[in-house]
């Protein structure tokens, strides 16, 4: 997928007004935050996209869920989830929660959480805004836009070699830009 130049900039210029939105909505609100288990969140994640009648696959679900981790990073400066993203060929991936997806038939529904519904809804208005922006992305858009030149993923990325981890502070001054 191409963008012309102005694109490019109207896209930007759409995201970080986005992120400064929702910025403003998660400030507001004095939940306490601790880390949750990867697969509960995308499996609520996913459960949060079917409601709101979105086409969901592998790559979205994998793409929404770096998109909530980044944005959580960025915002309140703590790691959302308990796994890292690592650096795959279409992006950032969560290898737990790809490894549960395969495992179901390539999808979360139907699947049960360990984790306590109250502590999964907290983060509902980061999922539905996350979706709402993103929602209607492709997956071929959604890895396009999490694969920057300089980003947090292209500084990890091995080009065929093992996958690593990637790094927090890459990834929050990813967002930063995005809410500050």
């Amino acid at each position: 997928m191409t963008y012309n130049i102005i694109g490019d900039i109207m896209i930007a210029v759409i995201v970080k007004q986005f992120f400064r939105r929702i910025g403003k909505v998660v400030a507001m609100h004095n939940e306490t935050y601790g880390l949750i288990d990867s697969v509960d969140f995308a499996i609520h994640l996913n459960e949060k996209a079917k409601e709101l009648g979105l086409d969901v696959n592998v790559t979205k679900i994998q793409k929404w869920l770096y998109i909530c981790y980044g944005f959580f990073l960025a915002t309140k400066k703590l790691q959302l989830l308990t796994e890292l993203p690592k650096a795959w060929q279409y992006g950032p991936v969560f290898p737990r929660v790809y490894k549960r997806q395969l495992k179901n038939g390539n999808t979360l529904d139907d699947l049960p959480t360990s984790a306590d519904t109250d502590e999964l809804h907290q983060y509902d208005e980061i999922i539905l805004s996350v979706l709402s922006h993103f929602g209607g992305w492709t997956a071929a858009e959604l890895v396009g836009w999490t694969h920057e030149k300089g980003g947090a993923w292209d500084k990890k990325y091995n080009y065929g070699g093992k996958q690593e981890a990637m790094d927090n502070f890459e990834i929050m001054k990813d967002f930063l830009r995005f809410v500050s």
